[in-house]
């Protein structure tokens, strides 16, 4: 397929998307309300603003569409930004920095990634544990300072191409690279096999192990790249960094479409709900509402979507019967689980 067909094709889904409708009548709504909001410079801020969210909830994506919750992308990213700021203040050069960082992330996400494949523990307690982990270690290394960084790296923060924010661009490059892995690729379509039917994949000789931490692994290399953005724009590591971040993320997630029971997920969706999430945080703001009032949004909408996704998936049951969504393994595949990797 030709590139530009890719492009239109890709532009059509965002079209038919109903977030797309929410976002702009949103926007419109909040235009019309507040004289000073519909100004480039505004716009200009929420997509900056927007851009390390968009890329941590990129990753989020694929470990829920395996049918898995990361609970501890918040803490990924404070102690991303603690070794990028260990790294700064020992003279490491901004390249090698900007390295080890994104190395730690990944690294992160392997963490999380094989202790819920190897020990079967549910992705909720495992993440649970490790955002205690990665939080304190962060906590370790800062000293629950606030660190200053270096002119040279803020430039992924404040830099800008074309006229274009640097964090905008890489938002964009995460979203169409995430998108092309999920949509185009092998491990994109093993992913939504891993998430629709866990035992079917097994019994069909998928590498359901691997492609589970393979989907950590991406997740917490784009939080790794999602905090570096971050700081970069902030100028500063904060002890505060990252605290609540993956609630806001996950409601980024399900906002966009992509169901907390796995095998269904949409890139475009992530991309619109990170949108919709940090344009009613600036509108709250225009308001002078008090912060805590978008505590209660982002809850309020992460239930309905858990609530909505719920009612569907009790629909399928009764429809297909829940033996066929989730049938019971045979003594014989509990003795002997596959082990791919």
């Amino acid at each position: 397929m030709k590139p530009a067909t890719r492009v239109r094709d890709a532009l059509l889904a965002g079209a038919r998307q109903p977030l797309l409708l929410v976002l702009l009548v949103l926007l419109l709504a909040l235009s019309v309300s507040y004289g000073d909001f519909a100004s480039t410079a505004n716009f200009r801020n929420i997509a900056v603003q927007a851009s390390p969210l968009t890329i941590a909830a990129v990753g989020a994506t694929y470990v829920i569409i395996t049918a898995g919750i990361d609970l501890s992308v918040g803490s990924m990213l404070f102690l991303a930004a603690a070794i990028e700021s260990s790294h700064a203040l020992a003279g490491v050069p901004a390249g090698l920095v900007f390295l080890t960082v994104t190395a730690a992330g990944v690294g992160m996400g392997l963490v999380n990634g094989i202790a819920v494949t190897a020990t079967r523990v549910p992705a909720l307690v495992v993440t649970l544990a490790t955002l205690q982990v990665f939080r304190g270690a962060g906590g370790h290394i800062t000293g629950q300072q606030n660190i200053t960084l270096a002119a040279n790296l803020r430039g992924i923060g404040t830099a800008a191409a074309l006229g274009v924010p640097a964090p905008v661009w890489l938002a964009a490059g995460a979203a169409v690279g995430g998108g092309l892995l999920f949509s185009r690729t092998v491990f994109g379509r093993y992913l939504q096999a891993v998430g629709s039917h866990r035992d079917a994949a097994v019994h069909a000789g998928l590498p359901v192990r691997r492609v589970t931490a393979g989907a950590y692994a991406l997740a917490g290399l784009l939080t790794a790249l999602a905090s570096l953005t971050q700081t970069g724009r902030l100028g500063a590591v904060q002890p505060s960094i990252g605290q609540g971040y993956e609630l806001t993320v996950v409601t980024a997630v399900v906002l966009g479409g992509t169901s907390l029971f796995g095998g269904r997920g949409s890139i475009t969706g992530t991309v619109l709900g990170a949108l919709v999430l940090t344009t009613a945080q600036t509108g709250l703001v225009f308001s002078g509402a008090s912060p805590y009032v978008f505590d209660i949004v982002r809850g309020a909408v992460l239930l309905v979507a858990v609530l909505a996704a719920a009612m569907r998936w009790r629909d399928l049951a009764r429809a297909v019967g829940p033996t066929v969504l989730r049938p019971a393994r045979s003594r014989s595949s509990r003795r002997k689980p596959a082990k791919k990797w």
